[in-house]
């Protein structure tokens, strides 16, 4: 069974970049949801106010993490394209 590239599924993902990327976008989906629990762990307060700088820092970087492991998938994509 092909998909869009022409490859296989266990293809396209047997690829290092493709692994790298994945492997940060599960790490900021996570840093992203448990950014509010992990505040509150390093303050040491159950309340934590929506414009504290860990918290945002915690969310931001978060979502840095997803966007670089999407660019790291779309380079590989990029890549094989580009050797075809």
């Amino acid at each position: 069974m092909y998909l869009l590239l022409g490859r296989t599924l266990e293809q396209f993902l047997s690829e290092g970049l493709v692994i790298v990327g994945i492997a940060l976008i599960a790490v900021g989906v996570a840093v992203g949801f448990l950014a509010r629990r992990i505040t509150r762990a390093v303050r040491q307060n159950n309340n934590v106010d929506n414009h504290d700088k860990l918290f945002l820092t915690l969310k931001i970087t978060g979502m840095i993490l997803i966007l670089v492991g999407f660019l790291c998938i779309g380079i590989e994509i990029i890549i094989y394209l580009a050797s075809r």
